[in-house]
């Protein structure tokens, strides 16, 4: 079993947020709170602590981690997890977006049941893969630098070239939801959360 003291948690602010018209997404207002703010306090009793990969806005996120900057710009949410990766002390690290506020509070448990052997383990909602609610292990840095090396840039391309396991979780399927348009923030802001 992987212990919580084995796993950092990484959330990923560092997208640039076209579709919201430019703004850092993990910072708009739910419920009278960031978006990243109720991904940290989900997240926070599951891991031994949190790292934010985030580009802007470092004092902003630092209320919930240590900042870690993209080494390079660029590459996307896999550039994010790079730079994150370099920082990590844990054999484990849980990935997830930072505007996905009904993180459930079971997932690193639920990934992690599922864990051994394999390089990573990416929650699946019974449609598809959720390739950014990733527990991998942090031993993936190497493979991972070279991946962005030679151009990759995918995150379910990547996963494709080490050992994933896809871990079928149907019920957590409303926890996946982020935000990526303004009705998308309208929608969660109305929705009871149903992720536990």
């Amino acid at each position: 079993m992987i212990a919580r003291a084995d796993v950092t948690g990484v959330i990923l602010c560092g997208g640039e947020g076209r579709r919201m018209g430019g703004v850092q997404k993990a910072l708009l207002p739910l419920h009278g709170q960031p978006l990243v703010a109720h991904v940290a306090a989900r997240l926070a009793p599951q891991v031994a602590r949190i790292v934010v990969s985030a580009n802007e806005a470092a004092d902003a996120y630092a209320a919930y981690g240590e900042v870690v900057p993209d080494r390079i710009p660029g590459r996307g949410p896999l550039g994010g997890l790079q730079s994150a990766l370099r920082v990590v002390d844990t054999p484990w690290v849980l990935c997830t977006p930072g505007d996905a506020p009904h993180l459930a509070p079971t997932l690193v448990a639920r990934l992690a049941a599922v864990a051994n052997g394999h390089d990573a383990v990416s929650a699946h909602d019974g449609e598809r893969r959720q390739s950014l609610f990733l527990l991998i292990r942090t031993r993936v840095r190497d493979r991972l630098d070279a991946w962005l090396e030679h151009g990759g840039r995918a995150v379910r391309d990547f996963l494709d070239t080490i050992d994933v396991l896809d871990a079928s979780l149907p019920d957590l399927a409303p926890s996946f939801a982020n935000v990526n348009t303004p009705s998308d923030l309208d929608r969660l802001a109305h929705e009871a959360d149903a992720s536990s």
